[in-house]
């Protein structure tokens, strides 16, 4: 019988990671799901202060390579140049995203959706064109999406309780659906370089201060919401990421997997 024990499985020893937005919130989390399983990881973002005060970090308390590269995501040419240096990569995290300041589609003007589009959906296309280029050669390679539970479901806008400047934009479902599909349509397109392409979307995963002045309903509001009534944690994506990221996954693409406490499921 031709087995593989699951130590040897999830192992990333020698692997290269990048990861965008890899310092932040959810980044983290993911950064250092990935070093945890042996994985050097290159983190690109735009705070040069916390990324390389986190790889530090990071290759301190899992004895792997971490770097940090200050790369503008939204930003053809950032990203060319960015790329000019990289002659590997094993893994692919397209985390970043920027966040809309106008949730009402009232006030949301042309370049307010098109510049969330462009982080959302047009960044991570390019980043992945441009790394599948470099994947290609090994003829090996995974590539993780970050969507949301909000590119399957509309948000019950019941949970705002009418307040006003709080809600969920449209151009963030909009983009968040996108990354879906596009993460179907390139897991068959690469399949012939085996190269996976799978998505992992969150659920409710509140920021640290969310839950302040004054907004302490919402958090009730949120654990209501699903049938765990429990709110996500960043370290709440590590099973997913040790699951796709690895070899653990071998056997899995085109597939988005749903980290939200049940909140799609009814």
């Amino acid at each position: 019988m031709n087995s593989k024990k699951i130590s040897e499985l999830i192992s990333l020893k020698d692997k290269v990671s990048i990861v965008t937005g890899g310092a932040g919130h959810l980044g983290s989390a993911i950064s250092e799901s990935l070093a945890e399983l042996g994985s050097n990881v290159i983190i690109i973002g735009r705070d040069v202060h916390k990324g390389e005060k986190f790889v530090q970090q990071l290759s301190s308390d899992f004895d792997i390579d971490a770097s940090f590269t200050s790369v503008d995501v939204n930003s053809k040419q950032s990203i060319d140049s960015f790329m000019t240096n990289i002659d590997k990569i094993d893994i692919l995290v397209n985390n970043a995203f920027t966040w809309p300041t106008i949730p009402k589609i009232e006030d949301t003007d042309w370049d307010d959706f098109e510049k969330t589009l462009s982080t959302g959906i047009t960044s991570p296309f390019y980043i992945t064109k441009k790394s599948a280029e470099i994947m290609k050669k090994s003829s090996n390679g995974n590539i993780l999406n970050i969507g949301s539970m909000y590119g399957m479901v509309s948000p019950n806008f019941k949970i705002y309780q009418n307040k006003p400047n709080m809600g969920n934009a449209l151009a963030y479902n909009a983009s968040k659906a996108a990354i879906i599909q596009m993460t179907k349509y390139l897991a068959v397109h690469y399949a012939k370089w085996n190269i996976r392409v799978n998505c992992i979307s969150p659920g409710p995963f509140p920021r640290p201060g969310t839950f302040s002045n004054g907004k302490e309903w919402f958090e009730s509001e949120l654990k209501e919401m699903n049938p765990l009534h429990k709110l996500g944690e960043p370290w709440h994506l590590k099973g997913s990421i040790a699951l796709l990221a690895s070899s653990l996954g071998a056997y899995i693409t085109g597939q988005n997997i749903t980290v939200d406490g049940g909140w799609t499921i009814w």
